[in-house]
């Protein structure tokens, strides 16, 4: 396999020759949007574009520094209310076409999107659609030139929550748009998969083409033969019986090259539940059989076809055990096992060292990039750098200074960036969002010696804080202290959720905490709050001072975040793999579910 050239470090400012180059691919990507949209429902009706519209019907669309210059002006920041109206549309009986076309971006969808619920409010629905010709080549971030040496677990769920019938006057249903996870719909919409045509593609294994993708931007060269499981493993919604099935075919396959999951915990869940179900997959390997799973009868005879008797690998799984049962245990499974694709920074890190045990120290874990369900952002800066992004999109992004106030005034674009400060990213998408706040905050590490692209980092969401009446703590902070204790001594924590604590006087900040348990775990308490203090300053006063309390550790018995996942989508009705478990959590509902399950407190 060939290697990709090194990148190169990022620069600390910007030469005019990279401000130009940056200047005019978003200039470039900012008109092609506009002319695009600016006669669709939402871009003719939303409040927040009146002045836009105003100063278009004056000075018209033929300038492209005049458009350029108007939107820059008078267009408002947006928030989800200007949007929840027109996109409610979809959810009338009956949805019809004349209310739905061209809403948003030119004709219909191609699916509609549901946010992940991590803040434990209802989610939000966005519509994406079908573009065909990407504006920006592929960044060869993350893929070998030479492809792959065996085949691919893509643990994705391309199956929908419901299906909405878009009619016409006459009642003809000229095209039902499915309502489901980001990540599973992205890559429907890429290959155009839709979804009068997933029977023909239930039994389907290996994939026709040369190049998957989960977005348009990055490009994974999996050389044929293909993937491990039928493609109808992916058309099960719920978490639990999806990634057990994913987990038969996988175990069945000596030759695994590569996994591909949404986030790091969900490949975690994924050998759990090889753990919890060994004697039950290495049978039905033996046996050639699909074991009883729930939500599966619809897809069981399509997995059936691909499944055949194999006493060989089941003895050959049998002498190996199970996944918990050594250290590097999946190239023991796997021996051409290279590389796991998977989110795997910010509240997903502390999996990491987890993740790294049963992999061992020769599997690399890369990430697919920066990806919201609003807007793909950007991709690794380095191949082996799971924390590091530089912005290439074929959407608009633009920048708030975290300490400016939320106007369109003080937006930023990308080349007034400073090295070491922080944004919140807007965005403005060839999907209609018109300078949407994604309440993700970055801070600037440098731009693309190449491109003059921001180079960045996660830092953490604006929405997600544990507030007291003096202070907050940030989820960022929270996530910093708790990495700053994991350690085998103390506990190593696998995965965590933080929420205010009022149990009792004085409130403080809580932790529920799933991982092993050291011998100095007594002092997890103190050592997470001389990390907290170590952060924030305010927190520590506030502790001195006894406004806010000692920080609280409760300890989850294993398994819980696997659970809650599977839990969570079943309460929400969401689809399997789009399940995350938030830094704060702030739903009391849950919150209650995840006491049931601690089984000691620090």
């Amino acid at each position: 396999m060939s290697q990709l050239p090194a990148t190169p470090a990022p620069c600390s400012s910007l030469t005019p020759e990279l401000r130009k180059i940056l200047t005019e691919k978003t200039d470039r990507l900012l008109l092609s949007i506009i002319r695009a949209n600016f006669n669709t429902q939402y871009a003719s009706q939303a409040s927040s574009l009146i002045a836009f519209r105003d100063v278009v019907s004056a000075h018209g669309m033929e300038v492209d520094s005049t458009l350029l210059q108007d939107f820059q002006s008078h267009v408002a920041l947006m928030d989800y209310e200007s949007y929840k109206p027109l996109v409610a549309r979809f959810n009338e009986q009956p949805c019809k076409e004349s209310e739905v076309e061209n809403l948003f971006a030119p004709g219909l969808p191609f699916f509609l999107a549901l946010t992940s619920t991590t803040s434990g409010k209802a989610p939000k629905m966005f519509a994406n659609y079908h573009h065909i010709r990407p504006e920006l080549p592929s960044r060869r971030t993350l893929s070998g030139a030479g492809g792959s040496e065996g085949r691919t677990a893509w643990v994705f769920c391309y199956a929908y929550r419901e299906l909405k019938d878009v009619e016409r006057e006459s009642g003809q249903v000229v095209k039902r748009l499915p309502v489901g996870g980001g990540s599973g719909g992205t890559i429907r919409a890429k290959f155009g998969w839709s979804i009068d045509d997933d029977e023909s593609r239930m039994s389907m294994i290996s994939t026709s083409f040369y190049s998957i993708s989960l977005t348009c931007y990055i490009t994974f060269h999996l050389a044929v033969p293909g993937q491990v499981s039928p493609w109808a493993a992916s058309m099960i919604r719920g978490h639990q019986s999806l990634l057990r099935v994913h987990a038969l075919f996988c175990l069945a396959s000596r030759d695994l090259d590569e996994i591909f999951t949404t986030f790091a915990p969900v490949f975690i869940d994924l050998i759990r539940h090889m753990d919890e179900g060994w004697d039950t997959f290495v049978a039905c390997i033996r046996d050639g059989t699909i074991p009883d799973l729930e939500g599966i009868d619809h897809v069981r005879a399509h997995l059936q076809v691909h499944l055949h008797a194999d006493p060989e690998r089941a003895a050959e799984l049998r002498e190996i055990g199970s996944p918990f049962s050594c250290a590097g245990w999946a190239v023991r499974v796997w021996p051409k096992l290279r590389s796991l694709k998977a989110v795997s920074s910010g509240p997903f890190a502390t999996v990491l060292p987890k993740v790294r045990s049963v992999l061992g120290p020769t599997v690399g874990i890369c990430s697919p990039g920066f990806v919201t369900t609003e807007a793909f952002i950007g991709v690794p800066y380095y191949v082996d750098d799971l924390d590091t992004f530089v912005i290439e999109t074929e959407d608009v992004v633009e920048f708030l200074d975290v300490t400016a106030e939320e106007t369109h005034k003080n937006i930023l674009q990308a080349w007034d960036l400073e090295s070491g400060k922080q944004y919140q990213i807007v965005v403005t998408t060839r999907n209609g969002l018109w300078r949407y706040p994604l309440g993700d905050i970055i801070e600037i590490v440098g731009f693309d010696a190449n491109e003059g692209s921001p180079v960045f980092k996660s830092v953490g969401r604006t929405s997600l804080s544990i507030r007291f009446p003096y202070m907050s703590v940030s989820d960022s902070d929270l996530i910093a202290a708790i990495q700053a204790i994991s350690s085998e001594d103390i506990i190593q924590v696998h995965e965590f959720t933080a929420f205010l604590d009022d149990h009792k006087l004085p409130t403080t900040v809580g932790y529920f905490i799933e991982g092993p348990l050291g011998p100095n775990s007594h002092l997890a308490p103190q050592k997470l709050f001389n990390a907290l203090a170590a952060v924030d300053y305010n927190y520590k006063d506030a502790v001195n001072q006894s406004h806010v309390g000692l920080p609280t550790i409760r300890i989850v018995k294993p398994g819980t975040f696997t659970d809650y996942r599977r839990w969570r989508g079943e309460k929400m009705n969401l689809v399997g793999g789009q399940i995350k478990v938030p830094a704060v959590l702030l739903d009391c509902a849950a919150q209650e579910w995840i006491v049931e399950r601690v089984i000691s407190e620090l």
